[in-house]
């Protein structure tokens, strides 16, 4: 049984339709890797997943972990399990690594249990120990990458929707941030992926699904030279 199911979802921006009646399915420990290229509904996609924007026809339908969650706001489905990393990273940036994590964990955790949680996500993420005390203004983009990830972790998700995690990423960290999000795929969460560097993060998929034009394009595992077509 699929553990995230999106069904016929259309949607878009004003009157401008971004989305075509799209579906896919996949399993519990399952990463999939959307690709696609610039304007085909890759973003729009999973904002619509998290409730960020809602369907515009109502035979759309998402289930998640066997529960319809069709326009459920971000609040519930952090709730739920599902947590949402943007492309553009959303840290305050005047507060440090630690105050920024303490806050992502206030809607799920219990204030007695957020000091162990952050240790335990600390853990986790070791770059990071040397840095909780930092304004995350002064971080580079690989650093706060990990703190947007930490953000997320401190939540115990059981799926990830990371949206183009290696975007302003320097080549000196890239593999920091890769074997992060192979860490997360040995631990059973599943992770739900739009990346452009598609080599990067090809091996980690388990499955790929491509959009074109805000339809489904090809959905399987593809080859390498059948993912550049799908880039084209």
């Amino acid at each position: 049984m699929s553990f995230l199911k999106v069904n016929k979802v259309s949607a878009g921006y004003g009157k401008k339709q971004v989305l075509f009646d799209v579906s896919f399915e996949m399993n519990k420990g399952e990463t999939l890797l959307l690709i696609g290229s610039n304007g085909s509904g890759k973003s729009t996609l999973l904002k619509v997943i998290y409730g960020l924007l809602k369907p515009w026809n109502k035979e759309a339908k998402i289930i998640f972990n066997n529960e319809n969650i069709t326009n459920n706001k971000p609040v519930q489905l952090i709730k739920k399990g599902m947590v949402y990393i943007p492309q553009q990273n959303e840290l305050f940036e005047e507060l440090t690594v630690i105050e920024n994590i303490e806050i992502a964990g206030m809607q799920t955790v219990e204030k007695k249990e957020l000091k162990s949680r952050i240790e335990e996500t600390l853990e986790q993420l070791p770059i990071l120990k040397n840095l909780s005390k930092q304004e995350c203004g002064k971080l580079s983009g690989g650093e706060r990458k990990q703190v947007s990830l930490a953000m997320a972790l401190i939540n115990k998700p059981k799926l990830i929707i990371f949206d183009e995690p290696l975007a302003g990423v320097s080549p000196r960290n890239l593999n920091d941030i890769i074997l992060q999000i192979k860490k997360l795929k040995e631990t059973g969460i599943s992770i739900l992926l739009v990346e452009h560097r598609v080599k990067n993060v090809f091996d980690i998929a388990d499955k790929v699904v491509g959009l074109k034009l805000g339809k489904i394009y090809k959905e399987d595992l593809l080859t390498i030279e059948q993912t550049n077509e799908v880039m084209v």
